[in-house]
């Protein structure tokens, strides 16, 4: 291993030309890798997960509605609650009526799925027949002591029976109509409040077929993401699309806020906290370890040298993860702050050799040795990584292997 190593050396200090044209080659084949690779901000690639496992988890998030993004249109708090609900309702119907189009003129990634603007009747008529089909099933202990209750409460039939008879003279929708037809006695109201409120949907109400809460002030617009609710590269595109849309529709209508919630729009706020997060421990780790060294070294030449070392090593690592990989979760570039400190050791053992030995090739005759048999083991280590099933994991330990 000493006389190979010491080969090579003499080899290039005896090619001074092919020396440097190596590097500049090697150096400008990285940097063209580094440019095309692409990153991923996916937490689940730390997850065991196969083909199937992820398809499982795709199917689950759109099933729970994980992947879901709702658009919440809300009058501004400085507009008086005095306001007439039907005059706010307008607003709030009017500026969905300009949001949605102008989304869909927009989509040009087509990201949106089940864009929603309006209830869908003939669902919630499905919905509802199916609560009352099986409305014993829901109810509980209290349910039947009030129902009891009001049974016997006397007059409270013939008074309910007239207030149905009161409602059905004014227009009401098909689903109130449906609802009066199987509750008259409206007996089982607070049950189906109850299960709503389960459901997040309990302080909204149809208005001409638009979600609107109760008292005329919010309105939700519902859709899905292709993208699915973690793939937040894609997602990072759509939330800024839709904010962009929404800038223009509040510019239309100052009355009213337009927020996102959902997971996929969570999702992209602690992808961006997770880049955040590794630039600034990655250059933490850089201003620590370059004040450390200039401590010990006070010349600025050494200083240099270990840091265009180790920063050619981090280049020859996502370069050939690139070729490895079309993509690499930024997570584990930020866990390079730690493989950082691990790397620094090389260098600076050599440097710190040439202190007492000012030939070249005596020093790394006398230290090629425990240095390699070092990084074997450190290597080994990273390496052991790489069989496990977490996509995240294997990126980490091929990246420190090779840094």
């Amino acid at each position: 291993m000493i006389r190979l190593i010491l080969r090579i050396y003499d080899s290039l200090l005896a090619h001074r030309l092919l020396r440097r044209l190596s590097l500049l080659a090697l150096t400008a084949l990285l940097v063209v890798l580094l440019v095309g690779q692409t990153y991923k901000e996916d937490i689940t690639d730390f997850l065991p997960m196969d083909a199937a496992d992820v398809q499982a988890m795709k199917d689950y998030e759109r099933q729970a509605g994980a992947d879901r993004i709702i658009a919440l249109f809300e009058l501004k708090d400085d507009l008086p609650s005095t306001q007439e609900p039907s005059a706010a309702t307008a607003q709030l119907i009017a500026a969905i009526d300009y949001f949605v189009p102008l989304l869909e003129e927009s989509d040009s990634l087509h990201g949106m799925q089940d864009l929603t603007t309006q209830a869908d009747l003939e669902q919630m008529s499905q919905m509802t027949e199916f609560l009352y089909d099986h409305i014993s099933y829901f109810l509980t202990a209290q349910d039947y002591a009030r129902i009891d209750s009001l049974l016997h409460t006397p007059d409270y039939v013939p008074r309910q029976l007239a207030r149905c008879k009161e409602l059905l003279l004014f227009p009401v929708s098909g689903v109130s109509a449906d609802m009066i037809q199987r509750d008259p006695l409206n007996l089982f109201t607070p049950v189906l409040m109850r299960l709503r409120q389960q459901g997040g949907m309990a302080d909204f109400q149809d208005a001409d077929g638009y979600l609107v809460s109760s008292d005329g002030r919010r309105a939700i617009v519902m859709m899905r993401s292709a993208f699915g609710a973690s793939e937040t590269e894609h997602n990072a595109q759509l939330i800024e699309l839709l904010q962009r849309v929404a800038s223009s529709t509040q510019e239309q209508f100052s009355d009213v806020d337009i927020r996102f919630i959902g997971g996929p729009v969570i999702a992209v706020g602690n992808a961006r906290q997770i880049k955040t997060d590794s630039l600034l421990s990655v250059s933490l780790a850089v201003v620590l370890i370059v004040a450390l060294l200039f401590f010990v070294f006070r010349r600025v030449w050494p200083l240099l040298l270990i840091i265009l070392s180790i920063a050619w090593g981090w280049l020859f690592a996502m370069g050939a993860l690139a070729l490895i990989h079309d993509s690499v979760s930024i997570i584990v570039i930020g866990i390079s702050s730690v493989i950082l400190g691990i790397a620094v050791n090389y260098p600076l053992h050599l440097i710190a050799h040439l202190q007492h030995t000012s030939d070249m090739r005596s020093a790394l005759r006398e230290i090629v040795m425990p240095l390699v048999v070092g990084n074997i083991t450190t290597v080994g280590a990273f390496l052991a990584l790489v069989p496990l099933d977490s996509v995240a994991l294997r990126d980490l330990g091929l990246f420190a292997s090779l840094l």
